[in-house]
């Protein structure tokens, strides 16, 4: 394969389109070569028809003048219909025409008196087309054969006489300078044609780079995960990309006439950006869809002249998704260092205590603080393998995740886990509900919520202990509420119950519902608390991202 057939070629700028319409323009350039053919040919029959005398148009042989003009124009009619089918192809029309042509002109020139008549200069024409029609060999064997033409044709009433007259004599350096004419003309002809052809070339190479340049920005833009919108002075919008209309909620491919149509907020903030276009940063736009979105503006153009704004409208949740993935990422670093540091000497001091209370044969105050400092290390050790599970949510592998028969899988595992029946637990409207979350971070945070439920709930007597609620919010989001009808959370305590080391109960670690929410912002999700229904127990409710944005967001 050669470096032009490697090339990148954009759609609807293929080669086989481009060199069909290098073919059409082929065609399109020897039709209108037909109509000066049949110009000259109905001319030429014209005055022999109306035996009017022109001279020296006809004098010498009027009968062949008239014949060759009528056989002419009737080759030039047909030669529109075989054009304008394209059969023959065009190579051997072209070929015929030309050879059609040159050998009619000479009759018509020796009708007239020969080369004195000036009707030999049709032939330059003749040969000039050739040389733009076809290929070199072609060009010179017609340059050639009208040269021998007109050769014939001169040397023909000598021929037929047999007798030497002046005028034959005379007629040398005529034929001479033609013949001359003919092939200087084939030769410039070819080489401007090359010249032509190659300029021609380039630009459709150009031509192609150029639409393959847009065809990739006009990719790029429209995959591109913030919304892009282009606007004049008059703050109509020319263009704006997919991204841009699901963040605005309008229909792809309509036309907006202005900014306000499809956002006031946005054109609010746009026309205060154009009094002082220094400012770089944006108050956060709430739009209908839901979105809470981030626009910057940039002006094209100098003011006061400048063409137009582009804007770039970014999805805060994204922002606050990949800023919270830096977050944990660093807190990842940290903790591990940490839980390092902590597990060695963790390690000992429960190795020490074992060994210790080996020795210990007696019940009383000696027993009594091996065994504090058993539970107490058993303690430290939970809290360790608790931050090293944080340590390890700085990479996520969010899915399009089908809610209900992950919920029912997980019932299934969650009660022969914790020995309650099947019945306690229940999924309800999560049918067709898909979510976008890491499945292994998402069955650490639905468990930790779980546990907290079932911990705080009364005992089974055949009630709902744990109901799980799925549905759709206003703005499209996905959402699964965990509920339980326990003891629920003090008002006091709900501010603080998502605080890392806050609990409270005597053997909690405090880090449960911490690395819950943890997780969920790390997927782009969100959890917070609520009363229950009736002001009876708990309610967790999980807010996805939408399923359809996992490989937007750049999480997926």
């Amino acid at each position: 394969m050669d470096a032009e057939d490697s090339r990148i070629v954009a759609p609807g700028v293929t080669r086989t389109q481009s060199q069909a319409a290098v073919a059409a323009q082929n065609w399109k350039l020897l039709n209108l070569y037909n109509y000066y053919r049949l110009f000259i040919s109905l001319s030429a029959a014209a005055l022999a028809l109306t035996r009017l005398e022109l001279p020296p148009f006809g004098l010498h042989a009027p009968t062949t003048f008239l014949v060759a003009s009528v056989l002419y124009g009737i080759i030039a009619v047909m030669c529109f219909f075989t054009i304008r089918r394209g059969r023959p192809d065009f190579d051997t029309q072209v070929t015929l025409q030309i050879f059609a042509d040159i050998t009619l002109i000479t009759l018509l020139m020796h009708a007239s008196g020969g080369v004195a008549s000036g009707l030999g200069l049709l032939l330059l024409v003749a040969v000039a087309a050739s040389s733009l029609l076809l290929d070199k060999r072609l060009t010179i064997f017609y340059a050639a054969w009208a040269t021998l033409s007109v050769l014939v044709e001169h040397f023909w009433d000598w021929w037929v006489d047999k007798e030497t007259t002046l005028e034959l004599l005379q007629g040398y350096p005529r034929v001479g300078i033609l013949g001359i004419g003919l092939f200087a003309t084939a030769t410039l002809g070819y080489t401007l044609a090359q010249r032509l052809r190659a300029t021609e070339a380039l630009a459709e190479r150009r031509g192609v780079d150029l639409a393959n340049l847009t065809q990739l920005n006009a990719h790029i833009i429209q995959r591109m995960h913030a919304g892009v919108m282009v606007c004049d002075r008059e703050n109509r919008i020319r263009m704006m990309n997919k991204t841009a209309e699901t963040f605005l909620g309008t229909p792809q491919g309509t036309a907006q006439p202005a900014v306000a149509s499809v956002s006031e907020g946005l054109a609010a903030q746009l026309t205060e950006w154009l009094k002082n276009p220094a400012r770089l940063t944006q108050q956060p736009l709430r739009v209908e869809t839901g979105y809470t979105l981030i626009p910057r503006f940039i002006m094209l153009g100098e003011p006061p002249n400048y063409a137009g704004v582009l804007m770039f409208l970014e999805d805060a949740t994204v922002l606050r998704q990949q800023a919270q993935q830096l977050k944990m990422a660093a807190l990842a670093r940290l903790t591990a260092s940490i839980a390092h540091e902590i597990r060695n000497p963790l390690g000992a001091i429960a190795n020490a205590a074992q060994l210790l209370g080996e020795n210990v044969t007696q019940p009383g105050e000696e027993g009594r603080l091996v065994r504090i400092i058993s539970e107490q290390s058993r303690r430290m050790n939970t809290i360790v393998e608790n931050i090293t599970q944080l340590s390890r949510r700085d990479k996520i592998n969010p899915v399009k995740l089908p809610l209900k028969p992950w919920l029912e899988e997980f019932s299934q595992h969650f009660a022969e886990t914790f020995d309650v029946p099947p019945e306690a637990l229940a999924v309800f409207g999560v049918e067709n509900l898909q979510v976008c979350i890491d499945p292994d971070q998402f069955y650490q945070v639905v468990g930790n919520l779980s546990q907290n439920a079932l911990r705080h709930s009364p005992p089974y007597n055949g009630n709902l202990l744990i109901k799980f609620q799925g549905g759709t919010g206003a703005d499209g989001r996905p959402f699964l509420d965990v509920i339980d009808w326990g003891t629920g959370v003090p008002e006091e305590n709900r501010d603080k119950i998502f605080e890392p080391f806050f609990t409270t109960t005597p053997r909690g670690t405090g880090l449960g519902l911490y690395i819950a929410r943890e997780l969920c912002e790390g997927n782009g999700a969100t959890l917070d608390y609520y009363v229950g229904p009736g002001g009876v127990g708990s309610r967790f409710q999980i807010i996805f991202v939408r399923a359809e944005e996992c490989s937007e967001l750049g999480i997926l």
